[in-house]
């Protein structure tokens, strides 16, 4: 974590966002903290989306 946090094309940005079910305490030792308005936040989520790529994959 702390590569990426350091990493120098990743300075200067406004804003990193990292998403995690229960890792809160590791995250903020790099300075993370929680999103103060999540309502705001949005996603397009395809859970799926490389299937078709893994399937395609095996059968060469």
């Amino acid at each position: 974590m702390q590569s990426i946090v350091s990493h120098p094309n990743l300075q200067g940005l406004r804003r990193t966002m990292l998403v995690t079910k229960d890792a809160y305490s590791l995250y903020a030792q790099f300075g993370f903290s929680q999103v103060e308005s999540p309502q705001g936040s949005m996603q397009i989520w395809q859970p799926d989306i490389y299937q078709p790529y893994k399937a395609n994959q095996a059968n060469e």
